[in-house]
């Protein structure tokens, strides 16, 4: 890990900063202009896309009035035109059959010349309230009951005249499948009575360019006409549709096109683009994602931000070299310090690399201070270690003697009593935990053997407090052969029981869980006595905290210990000088009440 104390970091944080800066000047008025003219494009293009949509509809809009035009101005041999024959077939009851199809066949002919002159529309239909029907198109279904079933011919009825859009997801006059298609309706009067209807159909396809529909999967095109939504590309649930709705409508009642952002129901953002005709008063909404709309943007950032990153990397990872050259005989220095140790053969040296004088000269003295230090420290090492080691034995030789006067208590009591085979497992776990806290053996022990100790311990305790005193003991398998000091456990549920057995109407409950989390073992004891008075918990953090600074600063230690916590300390300095930083420890006092000790180890692997 770098320090900013040392020169090769101040080298290398320092051009890096430069860098980074210089990087960040030039770059971000650069991403600023090219976004903004990106993000320009992009919503031309959006535009571009409603204005070409609305430009469509006016141009078949032309086309609906043209056609309307003609069937009311151009006349045939008998000077009439395809609007009089219809509102004589309409109106005049005493028509002979050879006048009926006379007028019908003028006005298909009509009909026919007019889709010949414009051929993007997909049908033209004449057709009167009774069933008499028109078309450039065959029909197979029942005309009557197409036209009683359809609402929008009553709008048309209330429009006088003008031409309504509509929108079908098949050709109402066909009894099959078939495309989508765009209509304009309208009712067609002579002498101020309606006659009949004019229906122009176009293919939806050639309207809104389905090809390119598909192409943006989450684009949206809506078709308003007069505040209701005509067509969607997309279903959409009511709640949405209103929503959409309002926020559109809001702009379209302001001007005739414009744009903004709005949020629908599924907190996407998403922008919208409208334009209303001045011919049709239709407008023409397209919707994007926002994500989708600039996702080029994003691109764009992207690239900038990693080929920006990039160019730092590299300039970073060069000023690195630089630094590591010029600060390397630096270092070689440190390295050569480092490694005089106790029992070195090899005679320390700082490498040459760049073959300067100065080195050699720093060599030489390394040489005889490194053989002076060898002869001094195998003297210190040898002392502290037999200082420690007895530190050591005598830490783990201090058991508290009366819990032996106590259960020799126990026994008398029992065998006076006659009951031998209490009398036989008492003394039999005594011996047990006699052996085991006294034994010279290693000083190293595992989960399981010490847990059996801890257990025997307890059950001793028990047949001199019966009721008064439960435990448990709920450690997994996993646990039970990691190695940890030997009697680490008992201390701390000696000192539990001196101090949770205060209150002679309360049952002490003492609890010894395991866990692994991790790369980790945890061993937690606790109880539900009186816990640690607030003053002397801080005090004996404190004295252990000083304590155990004096063991890792190999400080001379004449003194015993004589704070507060006795197991506590006698267990957490066995750890220390055993085990160095491989352990952890924590103790403290319960939400609720007592107190607990837990310890935690690292899983050799």
């Amino acid at each position: 890990m770098l320090s900013f104390k040392n020169l090769q970091t101040k080298l290398y944080v320092t051009y890096s900063l430069v860098l980074i800066v210089i990087a960040l000047i030039i770059s971000t008025p650069m991403y600023v202009y090219l976004k903004n003219n990106i993000e320009t494009n992009l919503k031309e293009n959006v535009d571009k896309l409603v204005s070409g949509y609305s430009n469509s509809l006016d141009v078949y809009s032309t086309i609906n009035n043209n056609v309307t035009t003609q069937l009311y101005i151009n006349r045939d041999n008998s000077s009439y035109t395809a609007v009089q024959y219809l509102s004589s077939i309409a109106y005049l009851k005493n028509t002979s059959p050879t006048e009926t199809l006379q007028s019908e066949k003028a006005i298909q002919n009509s009909l026919y010349l007019n889709a010949a002159v414009y051929q993007t529309i997909h049908r033209i239909n004449l057709f009167t309230s009774k069933g008499d029907f028109y078309s450039t198109n065959e029909a197979d279904v029942d005309i009557m009951q197409t036209i009683l079933a359809n609402d929008g011919f009553k709008n048309v009825q209330a429009a006088k005249g003008s031409s309504l859009l509509n929108f079908s997801e098949k050709d109402r006059w066909l009894s099959r499948d078939s495309e989508a298609v765009f209509s304009f309706l309208r009712q067609i009067s002579w002498d101020s009575h309606p006659v009949g209807f004019l229906e122009i159909q176009f293919k939806a396809s050639d309207l809104l360019h389905v090809e390119e529909l598909d192409s943006k999967h989450d684009k949206q095109i809506m078709i308003l006409q007069a505040g209701q939504v005509l067509y969607s590309t997309t279903p959409l649930p009511t709640e949405t549709s209103s929503h959409k709705l309002s926020a559109i409508l809001n702009k379209v009642g302001i001007a005739s096109a414009g744009n903004g952002f709005m949020t629908n129901e599924q907190g996407i953002d998403e922008f919208f683009m409208y334009q209303t005709s001045e011919k049709t008063g239709i407008t023409i909404v397209a919707i994007i994602p926002k994500s989708q709309l600039f996702a080029p943007l994003l691109l764009f950032r992207n690239v900038t931000i990693i080929s920006v990153l990039l160019l730092i990397a590299i300039s970073v990872f060069v000023y690195f070299i630089l630094a590591k050259i010029l600060t390397h005989p630096l270092k070689k220095l440190k390295k050569a310090i480092d490694s005089i140790n106790l029992g070195e053969t090899n005679q320390a040296f700082i490498e040459n690399k760049f073959h300067m004088g100065e080195i050699e000269i720093i060599n030489r003295s390394f040489l005889a201070l490194n053989q002076r230090l060898q002869d001094s420290l195998e003297e210190t090492v040898q002392f502290r270690t037999l200082q420690m080691q007895a530190k050591f034995d005598v830490l783990q030789a201090h058991i508290n003697p009366h819990f032996l006067f106590n259960m020799l208590g126990v026994i008398t009591v029992l065998s006076d009593r006659g009951q031998q085979k209490a009398v036989s497992d008492t003394s039999r776990k005594l011996s047990q935990f006699l052996r085991y806290s006294i034994s010279s053996g290693s000083s190293i022990t595992t989960v399981s053997e010490e847990l059996e100790f801890a257990q025997h311990y307890l059950d001793l305790l028990k047949s001199r407090y019966q009721h008064r005193l439960h435990y448990d003991i709920e450690v997994p398998e996993w646990l039970l052969n990691i190695q940890i000091p030997k009697l680490m456990i008992q201390p701390i549920i000696e000192n539990a029981i001196q101090h949770g057995l205060s209150d002679s109407d309360k049952q002490l409950k003492i609890q010894i869980i395991g866990k692994i989390i991790g790369n980790k073992w945890e061993i937690r004891i606790s109880d539900n006595g009186v816990g640690f008075d607030p003053a002397s918990l801080e005090t004996l953090k404190h004295n252990i905290q000083g304590y155990l600074e004096r063991i890792q600063n190999n400080q001379t230690l004449n003194e015993p210990i004589s704070i507060g916590g006795m197991g506590l300390v006698n267990t957490i300095a066995r750890l220390q000088l055993m085990f160095k930083e491989q352990y952890q420890f924590s103790f403290g006092n319960n939400e609720d009440c007592g107190a607990y000790v837990c310890f935690h180890g690292y899983i050799k692997l």
